[in-house]
């Protein structure tokens, strides 16, 4: 049996045929970090690539005929040591702590 490389049937989408989507993301901050949940379908760890080099933070997935890509400008005040991803039921978690020189302090007023 012979396949034909033109087949428009084939299982895998060729690069032509990949769409390039922005996933939708929601952004929280508060005095200890940031959090991002990023929507991505169909997507499983093996074609996720999360990379973050201060300031910016990429997030890179693949899927069957989909391309993900966000990218988002943390400053300098993130702590690159404490940041954690996990992927579940098509949702990116990413966590990032800020670094403890940027974080609001309380400071205590004395009397005189």
């Amino acid at each position: 049996m012979t396949t034909n490389r033109f087949d428009t049937n084939q299982a895998e989408p060729t690069r032509a045929e990949t769409r390039r989507v922005t996933p939708a993301v929601d952004i929280y901050e508060n005095q200890a970090g940031f959090l991002i949940l990023a929507d991505l379908p169909g997507v499983e760890p093996s074609g996720l690539n999360v990379e973050f080099n201060p300031p910016e933070l990429r997030v890179r997935a693949q899927s069957t005929g989909l391309s993900y890509e966000r990218r988002f400008e943390l400053g300098s005040g993130v702590d690159p040591t404490t940041t954690s991803a996990e992927l579940k039921n098509g949702v990116l978690r990413i966590e990032l702590k800020k670094s403890e020189a940027v974080r609001p302090r309380r400071i205590e007023v004395r009397a005189s």
